[in-house]
């Protein structure tokens, strides 16, 4: 099986995650291994269109995998989405990227960015790199417009660094030079950013204007 096939996946549960976003578990039909910030396609059976969601599960979990679902009003796929019961059969594709994953190769230290529902493949790693390095520090800072646009924010609160403003633009170098204070995270560290086109043109700059090498740095941008 290749992972550009499509197949079959069971609804397991379906629930809120936060305000206009659901956390959806599929168990596959077929197991494959993903990589921590890989996402997969999501369509309904015999329908051509699809949405590309991220993973949240690290790569350990993989036997379900729980997506983080934006639910848009006038969204095609996610309304119905968030209207799947237990049971319900959808068809998944993946998993997929290759370019936006970390793996431990890339080293004990990171830097995780991320603005609204950016958090999503962000959590994959976070987890990942826990399970690998649990005794080292991982700068994981979110901001968002309020707490309850954070995806199970009660859950993640005491892991995450988090700013709210009302806009998304959200922070700038002297706050991202604030919480990297303190921390030991090495200069060469790789960085993850997933958010909107502003937040990571900014945050981008930021990094690379404090010493982070422009290579290390990966992103993810979502309209």
């Amino acid at each position: 099986m290749m992972i550009s096939d499509w197949r079959s996946a069971r609804v397991v549960a379906n629930d809120r995650a936060a305000q206009e976003m659901i956390s959806l578990t599929l168990a596959p039909e077929s197991r494959v291994p993903h990589r921590a910030g890989q996402h997969y396609e999501l369509r309904f059976p015999g329908e051509e269109l699809s949405r590309k969601y991220s993973i949240i599960n690290g790569p350990a979990r993989f036997d379900t995998l729980e997506f983080g679902v934006q639910v848009l009003p006038t969204g095609m796929i996610s309304p119905r989405l968030a209207r799947t019961v237990p049971g319900d059969r959808l068809e998944i594709r993946g998993p997929l990227g290759e370019s936006f994953f970390w793996e431990p190769s890339h080293g004990p230290s990171l830097v995780l960015l991320g603005a609204g529902a950016g958090i999503t493949p962000l959590l994959s790693i976070y987890e990942h790199f826990c399970l690998t390095f649990p005794d080292r520090t991982c700068l994981f800072h979110v901001s968002a417009k309020h707490p309850n646009r954070i995806y199970r924010y009660v859950r993640y609160k005491p892991h995450i660094a988090t700013r709210f403003t009302a806009m998304e633009s959200r922070f700038g170098k002297e706050d991202l030079a604030l919480a990297l204070a303190g921390r030991s995270i090495d200069p060469d560290s790789p960085a993850r950013l997933c958010g909107p086109p502003r937040f990571i043109e900014s945050m981008v700059d930021s990094l690379i204007d404090l010493g982070f090498p422009e290579t290390g740095i990966r992103s993810e941008t979502f309209l």
